[in-house]
């Protein structure tokens, strides 16, 4: 087992989740053009406004584009990251009590998708249902989302033996 690595990386892009905020922003900023343009107040103002309503909802694309969560279990431990948020982060193989690849219900067990948590347990999900259970004692728990829930499932498996 020495040296096999599992590699996992998740983002927004292509889900309908950008599609849903696409098609919201974009019915938005037409309709917001055509109030403040045709208003009868100062053109100059209402300009100003719509730049401004243009560049938050290009942040927040920008943002939804960029965010990534990557995941790397190795012989060392279980590495993470959800990119703009949380750098690498290490949870060392020796600290793991139980490891194993589950279904859950994303709104009703965390309260929907992204970094999630509360007292015993940590959650960093981008889509799906699927997620890597980590017990680390103490009342510690910490999910981790994926999208290969069979290949990871078979990984830690053989993983945890070692």
């Amino acid at each position: 087992m020495y040296g096999r690595i599992f590699k996992e990386e998740q983002t927004y892009k292509g889900t309908w989740v950008m599609y849903l905020v696409l098609m919201l922003e974009i019915p938005t900023l037409v309709i917001v053009s055509v109030v403040i343009l045709s208003s009868e107040s100062d053109k100059q103002e209402g300009t100003l406004a719509l730049l401004a309503i243009f560049v938050i909802m290009t942040l927040i694309m920008g943002l939804l584009f960029n965010i990534k969560l990557e995941t790397r279990i190795d012989e060392k431990g279980v590495h993470y990251k959800y990119f703009p948020f949380i750098k690498w982060r290490l949870i060392e193989k020796s600290q793991i009590r139980e490891a194993q690849v589950k279904t859950f219900d994303p709104l009703s067990d965390h309260g929907g998708w992204g970094i999630k948590g509360n007292r015993t347990t940590k959650a960093y999900t981008v889509m799906g249902d699927s997620g890597l259970f980590i017990n680390l004692g103490e009342k510690k728990k910490v999910l981790i989302g994926t999208q290969k829930p069979k290949e990871l499932s078979e990984f830690i498996e053989n993983w945890m033996e070692d």
